[in-house]
């Protein structure tokens, strides 16, 4: 399976508990392959729960518009500075499962991103993931101020100053 496609996107139901009652959570359907495994456990491995992380992110922001292609013709792009990430149960090959991903608060120059994979057979969450992404000017790799445009499409939950 091509790891590009084993992502659908698709609105889903997220179980009560999963997100906030005032997020609106981009969601996705993933099919879980035997290529995630990790080499030396049966499961999926947790670099893997990283590049899931990093696509639904990707696949989020394709969906406001504001594609990687995009970005970097205008000569900025999102860089991760941070993620933390809390693996609650296994999942395996042939898992079919959702994911949900929104933007809980924004600065000046970098907001803050929740995401949430669960098992969609029991509602069960597998893995939760806070990244924080800070916009970058790729010229100088410095930081840019996250205009107002950008964050109307992201849809932030608060702002801070």
């Amino acid at each position: 399976m091509n790891r590009v496609q084993e992502f659908e996107c698709e609105s889903i139901d997220v179980p009560v508990g999963l997100v906030p009652e005032n997020a609106t959570p981009f969601t996705l359907a993933l099919h879980v392959s035997s290529a995630a495994h990790s080499a030396s456990i049966a499961h999926v491995s947790n670099v893997e729960y990283v590049r899931w992380i990093d696509r639904m992110c990707e696949l989020h922001g394709e969906s406001c518009g504001r594609s990687r292609a995009a970005l970097v013709a205008e000569g900025r792009m999102w860089f991760v500075s941070r993620h933390e990430i809390d693996y609650q149960r296994e999942s395996f090959a042939g898992d079919e499962l959702a994911c949900a991903t929104w933007v809980s608060s924004a600065g000046k120059t970098t907001l803050h991103r929740e995401s949430v994979i669960w098992r969609r057979s029991t509602g069960d969450s597998i893995c939760r993931a806070t990244s924080r992404w800070v916009l970058i000017d790729l010229a100088s790799r410095k930081p840019l101020r996250i205009g107002d445009a950008e964050l109307k499409l992201l849809q932030p939950l608060t702002r801070r100053a």
